[in-house]
């Protein structure tokens, strides 16, 4: 019986430490999607173009800092103008900056 008990703590043990793991892992990962875009302002006009992906993005966006051969759209004077030019020569809003909102 001795011998159950003990083998009962290790499992009940090693849950709990799995657990942990995966609860500050889940938290760690929330909370630095949350911090992707805190320098990103309301008013920046310019959007930047992958053509690889056919997405444009914010310029502050992460994906955005990893293009090879960025296509700059900055003409316009609001970035509501800067989108719809980005968008009537075929690319798509990043889903993870959403630089159309």
């Amino acid at each position: 019986m001795d011998d159950k008990k003990k083998a009962m703590v290790k499992l009940i043990i090693g849950l709990l430490a799995v657990f942990l793991i995966g609860f500050i892992g889940l938290s760690l990962y929330q909370s630095s999607m949350n911090n992707d875009f805190n320098n990103i302002s309301t008013t920046e006009i310019e959007r930047v173009g992958d053509t690889y992906t056919g997405l444009y993005h914010r310029p502050d966006c992460p994906k955005a800092k990893t293009i090879v051969n960025p296509v700059y759209f900055n003409e316009g004077t609001t970035a509501a103008e800067n989108n719809k030019k980005a968008e009537k020569e075929g690319y798509v809003p990043c889903k993870r900056c959403k630089p159309n909102e």
